[in-house]
């Protein structure tokens, strides 16, 4: 019996550039913003929220702050 590998990529069922999350002050953490069941493999349970995980969740947090302003100013 082989051992099937596994592709974290095949985990995510959307782009990482559509995470959306917020900053909570503590490094390498954020809140996720995403609606409905996560199926994030960098998605862990905390409490009623998940917290993000991701390697690069700082570009992440810059990413979706860009976005919440550009929504703000138009």
């Amino acid at each position: 019996m082989k051992a099937e590998k596994t592709n974290l990529k095949s985990k995510h069922s959307f782009k990482i550039e559509d995470c959306c999350v917020s900053d909570i002050g503590v490094t390498g953490f954020a809140e996720c913003q995403m609606s409905g069941p996560n199926p994030c493999s960098y998605a862990m349970p905390f409490g009623y929220c998940f917290l993000c995980q991701h390697p690069h969740v700082d570009k992440i947090i810059a990413k979706s702050k860009e976005r919440q302003a550009a929504t703000v100013l138009k």
